[in-house]
């Protein structure tokens, strides 16, 4: 009997190590979240505070290069890679000059379906 009740605790207390030896993992998103659609709203020309309203504000501000404007985003899910995508913008004058990046604007000629 004595030896019973020593493995029904010794059972119990190895649950409860177990318990507390799992992980929970959240997904992590970071940055600016900038769509298709956003990007497509702006094109060379516009000023910063247009193009500001239209994306919200740059991620990276550069002190030493203030006409370059950064968004990034990255997302890490639970389990798996981390995605990364990011988006330049070039101004000259105050003036948007020039869009690279991994986010292309949708063209509003496509049809969607």
């Amino acid at each position: 009997m004595r030896s019973l009740s020593r493995l029904v605790i010794l059972i119990a207390l190895s649950a409860l190590l177990l318990d507390a030896c799992s992980i929970y993992r959240v997904a992590v998103q970071q940055g600016n979240v900038v769509t298709q659609k956003e990007l497509a709203k702006v094109h060379p020309g516009m000023d910063k505070l247009e193009v500001r309203t239209a994306l919200g504000s740059p991620m990276l501000q550069d002190p030493w290069h203030p006409d370059q404007w950064t968004y990034v985003y990255s997302y890490k899910p639970a389990y798996g890679r981390t995605e990364v995508r990011q988006i330049q913008l070039q101004f000259k004058d105050d003036r948007l000059q020039s869009i690279s990046g991994d986010v292309k604007a949708e063209d509003p000629h496509t049809p969607q379906g």
